[in-house]
């Protein structure tokens, strides 16, 4: 189920919420902390995870068409979507098939590139396992540079043996290859790029080569000088001033 749902039909902006691969709603417990006094704030679980079924056929539109649905159910009109990682391109998706113009901007945090993420084989190899305990850890402790406390870590272990072992294949096999990038160039909403200059996993040359020319030259960049890729979990402090400067 969804983690921080609120009343959305409230008269204060609405920030939509999408997690990483591996990750889940709970993974934004800590940012949404620190921006829920003045915003209304949804956190989703993507099909697949948190717990949830798989799409049976999964593919980034129909991933957009849910997120849209769950716009539907919790009567939300406009918004800005927040997407880390793999949630960074799926809310792309969702703001190429926007046709009701509900998305106003964009807050891409480590985002997937929208073209092909170039992801090592052997790394591909192990993504695809469904990890135990040990695995989990092993796979965190590569992903940060800054050491959770104890509450963070267990959320970071236990979201990934969560996914569903169909989702996990659908985005390593075909999501991460999937290009939009014809798509993203066109879009005119304001994006906003937060990185971490450490991020192991999209890193500061993936960026660059992939994601900077699919999209609109206009954007705003700020970069995290020391975490890794779990910026909402390394340090939700600084990603959430991060998004009210964004937002103000």
């Amino acid at each position: 189920m969804e983690q921080r749902q609120v009343d959305t039909r409230q008269s204060r902006p609405t920030l939509v919420f999408l997690h990483y691969f591996g990750g889940a709603a709970s993974s934004w417990n800590w940012i949404i902390r620190e921006l829920e006094s003045e915003y209304n704030c949804l956190a989703l679980n993507l099909p697949g995870f948190g717990g949830l079924s798989g799409l049976p056929n999964p593919s980034l539109k129909a991933y957009a068409d849910y997120v849209f649905k769950k716009f539907r159910e919790a009567q939300i009109g406009n918004c800005v979507i927040i997407g880390h990682s793999m949630g960074g391109k799926i809310a792309l998706q969702c703001t190429v098939d926007d046709a009701e113009n509900r998305i106003e901007q964009l807050i891409l945090v480590a985002p997937s590139p929208p073209s092909v993420e170039r992801i090592p084989a052997e790394d591909q190899k192990e993504m695809k396992k469904d990890p135990d305990l040990a695995g989990a850890e092993e796979a965190v402790r590569k992903a940060v540079c800054i050491r959770l406390d104890a509450e963070k870590w267990s959320v970071a272990v236990a979201t990934p043996q969560q996914v569903d072992p169909g989702a996990r294949k659908w985005w390593i096999d075909e999501g991460t290859k999937h290009s939009i990038a014809d798509q993203t160039k066109d879009l005119k909403i304001p994006i906003h790029l937060l990185l971490a200059e450490k991020d192991p996993a999209i890193t500061t040359a993936m960026t660059s080569n992939d994601t900077l020319p699919n999209l609109s030259k206009d954007m705003i960049i700020s970069k995290h000088p020391t975490s890794g890729h779990l910026i909402p979990l390394e340090d939700p402090a600084w990603l959430a001033e991060q998004i009210l400067n964004v937002l103000d």
